[in-house]
């Protein structure tokens, strides 16, 4: 059997500084206003270092009669033209079987 877990990973660069950015990331209130989490989601500070590293432990109840938990690491760092370099990583996530994922039929029904 395959495992259909993966990591989601994206990086960009911001026009505010670090500093307005870890506000934004770690000030509940500031998170609640950009981060679109779903009413079944439950999130807790797990580390921080602060300016530089901030992850959240994130447990969903979903469809699944276990909660899916996983770990939302956000990282930045100051630029030269007083932005922030920005990268956030979510893993592990469940990623959807494909229809055509190829395995035979009698594995999928054991």
């Amino acid at each position: 059997m395959t495992d259909n877990t993966g990591t989601l990973v994206f990086e960009t660069t911001l026009d505010a500084p670090p500093e307005k950015v870890w506000r934004a990331l770690s000030i509940p209130e500031y998170l609640d206003r950009w981060l679109q989490r779903p009413e079944n989601a439950e999130i807790s500070v797990v580390s921080s270092d602060e300016n530089r590293r901030l992850t959240y432990r994130w447990r969903e109840n979903g469809q699944t009669s276990e909660p899916e938990e996983s770990l939302v690491t956000f990282e930045i760092a100051p630029r030269e033209d007083g932005g922030t370099w920005f990268r956030l990583t979510h893993a592990p996530l469940t990623m959807p079987v494909p229809a055509n994922s190829n395995e035979p039929a009698m594995m999928l029904a054991a």
